[in-house]
């Protein structure tokens, strides 16, 4: 009866041991893999290109904040965020430009390889295009 007890015992620590370990190193691994295509789109960071009510001046601002992809700034100045959409880039850049301000501000362009995982290779930058208009 001892012996069992004992046997019991041990086999519960150690299943509580590979427990504990797995969980860590699972939540180790699961820290430095980069998201895949649709663990990107499945949490959309909101849109860093916003218009702000100026009371003092009774009309929007265009303020830029910081990107989800700060790192890529260096390389290619001000980015949007992937939850920004053509028009809210537009707009932002036409309240850029009544004001004299600098309006560049570009899309990450991203590309996934054949496991999934997503990398920026270059930027876009969006330009208001009108077609089917008189000449």
């Amino acid at each position: 009866m001892k012996n069992r007890i004992g046997i019991a015992a041990i086999a519960i620590l150690t299943g509580a041991v590979l427990l504990i370990g797995g969980a860590t190193g699972g939540y180790a691994i699961a820290a430095h893999t980069s998201p895949t295509a649709d663990e990107a789109s499945a949490k959309p960071v909101p849109c860093n290109l916003r218009l702000v009510w100026d009371r003092v001046e009774q009309d929007y601002l265009a303020v830029y904040e910081d990107s989800a992809m700060v790192s890529y700034t260096g390389a290619y100045g001000r980015i949007a965020n992937l939850s920004c959409t053509d028009a809210d880039i537009l707009e932002w850049q036409q309240h850029r430009r009544v004001n004299d301000l600098d309006a560049a501000v570009c899309r990450p362009v991203l590309a996934a390889d054949v496991i999934g995982t997503v990398s920026p290779i270059g930027c876009a930058f969006p330009t208001m295009v009108v077609t089917g208009e008189p000449r």
